[in-house]
């Protein structure tokens, strides 16, 4: 079903989206998903699937553009097949042993390629958190004792930011 649909997305006679609004889309999948109080079989389960592949935007498509999603990478898709076919979460070397030493090489590699010889790294799952990770480790540059502290009787710590950045955040305080 998988293969089908990556073979599928990226032919040119196909749409790159099947559209419906919002309340057609849960009438016409209603089905896929209610949560029951019973578990569904197989059966019922890979149809679910099926019609969930149905309704989801192509991004492989050859007319698909936009600014953060892009076509399928199959390199990729193997390294998430991969990582869910172990099933392991990567906090220690005795639960991960492959991981943790790649994990480290990796980091390595990235460091030598902008000159560090040391240090420590992260990664991130996108560029929100990453942002968010570099601000934070900004304010703990300018103020090390923070995390002791707290913010009462600190330095004012400024953040400049342009101003759709401001009008973003504005906008998200709303929603809140």
């Amino acid at each position: 079903m998988l293969f089908d649909y990556i073979y599928k997305q990226s032919c040119r006679t196909n749409k790159v989206l099947d559209f419906h609004l919002p309340h057609q889309l849960l009438e016409m999948m209603d089905h896929c998903l209610h949560v029951d109080s019973e578990p569904r079989d197989l059966e019922q389960i890979l149809s679910d699937c099926k019609e969930t592949l149905r309704y989801c935007v192509r991004t492989g498509h050859p007319r698909f553009l936009n600014q953060l999603s892009s076509g399928l990478d199959i390199i990729g898709l193997a390294g998430e097949w991969l990582i869910a076919t172990v099933n392991t979460n990567m906090f220690t070397y005795e639960v991960a042993p492959v991981f943790t030493i790649m994990e480290s090489e990796v980091l390595e590699r990235m460091r030598n390629i902008i000159g560090w010889e040391n240090g420590d790294g992260i990664f991130s799952p996108g560029g929100a958190i990453s942002n968010l990770y570099g601000v934070l480790t900004a304010r703990h540059y300018a103020c090390p004792d923070i995390k002791e502290k707290g913010l009462l009787g600190m330095k004012q710590i400024v953040l400049f930011a342009s101003e759709q950045v401001c009008r973003d955040f504005i906008s998200f305080l709303i929603v809140i």
